[in-house]
C-alpha cells in the first residue's frame, strides 16, 4: 500500500508540475566551475559514504530498539520503556541534521565532516560490549554521528556537482544508499545468529563507520570554500 500511494503521487507530480526550462549559467556561475579531479575524487567518496553509510543507517536504527531490550536492564520488561528510551535517542540524534546544517552553512564542508565521521567507529565499537547508561550515552553519540552524517551527505552532493549533473548525482546516490541499506536487516539476523548477540553487528558497523571517516580524511577542500576568519577583539 505505501509503494502504490508512492507510485500515484509520483504521477500526480508528473500531470501537476510543470516542467520548467532551467535557467541559464551566468559567467560568474561558471567560472565556479570545479576542476574535473576534485568532482571525480568528491563523487567517489560521495558513492562509498553513501554505500556503508546506507547500511549503517538502516542497521541501527532497526536494531536499537532490540539492542535496548537485550542491554538495558533498568528496562527489563518494558516495551513502553525501550520504545521510549529508543525514539528520544532518535529524536535527538535528528537534531543533529539541524546542527550540521547550521555548520556547513558557515564553515567549508570538509571542516565539518571530518570531526562529525570522527564520531561513528569509536562509538559503535564501543556500543558493541555497552551496558546500561554506558549504552544510552553511546546510543546518542553514535545516533548523533549517524543521523548528521545524512546532511553531510546531500550537501557533498549539492557542494561538488554542476546543475546539469546534480539531478543524476542525487539519483545515483539515492540508488547506491537504498540499495545497500536493504540489506541490513538479513545482514544484522545472520551476524545475531552467529554471536548470539549484538556484539559482532556493532564491530562490523564499526569497521564502516571507520570507513567513512577515511572518506572524509580523502574528501577534497573546494578552492573557493574559505575557513571563517576569526573575530577581533578590540584592545582595552
Amino acid at each position: 500500500a505505501p509503494g502504490l500511494l508512492g507510485i500515484l503521487i509520483g504521477v500526480a507530480f508528473l500531470r501537476l508540475v510543470p516542467d520548467a526550462p532551467a535557467p541559464q549559467r551566468t559567467k560568474a556561475r561558471a567560472q565556479l566551475a570545479l576542476p574535473r579531479a576534485i568532482v571525480v575524487r568528491a563523487f567517489a567518496v560521495i558513492v562509498v559514504v553513501s554505500l556503508v553509510g546506507g547500511i549503517t543507517f538502516n542497521a541501527t536504527t532497526v536494531s536499537l530498539p532490540k539492542l535496548f531490550d537485550e542491554r538495558l536492564t533498568m528496562l527489563a520488561g518494558s516495551p513502553l520503556g525501550v520504545g521510549a528510551l529508543a525514539a528520544t535517542v532518535f529524536v535527538i540524534g535528528a537534531m543533529a541534521q539541524l546542527v550540521m546544517g547550521r555548520l556547513i552553512d558557515r564553515y567549508p564542508l570538509r571542516s565539518a565532516f571530518i570531526p562529525l565521521a570522527a564520531l561513528q567507529a569509536p562509538s559503535l565499537l564501543l556500543a558493541a560490549w555497552g551496558y546500561d547508561w554506558a549504552l544510552l550515552a553511546l546510543a546518542v553519540t553514535m545516533m548523533f554521528a549517524i543521523f548528521g552524517q545524512i546532511t553531510i551527505n546531500e550537501a557533498m552532493v549539492a557542494k561538488y556537482t554542476t546543475d546539469a549533473w546534480r539531478a543524476r548525482a542525487f539519483a545515483v546516490r539515492y540508488f547506491v544508499s537504498f540499495g545497500a541499506s536493504a540489506g541490513a536487516v538479513k545482514l544484522i539476523a545472520w551476524l545475531h545468529d552467529r554471536s548470539n548477540d549484538f556484539t559482532l553487528i556493532f564491530q562490523v558497523l564499526a569497521v564502516f563507520g571507520f570507513i567513512v571517516f577515511l572518506g572524509a580524511l580523502c574528501f577534497p577542500h573546494r578552492p573557493d570554500e574559505v575557513e571563517p576568519a576569526p573575530k577581533l577583539v578590540p584592545a582595552e
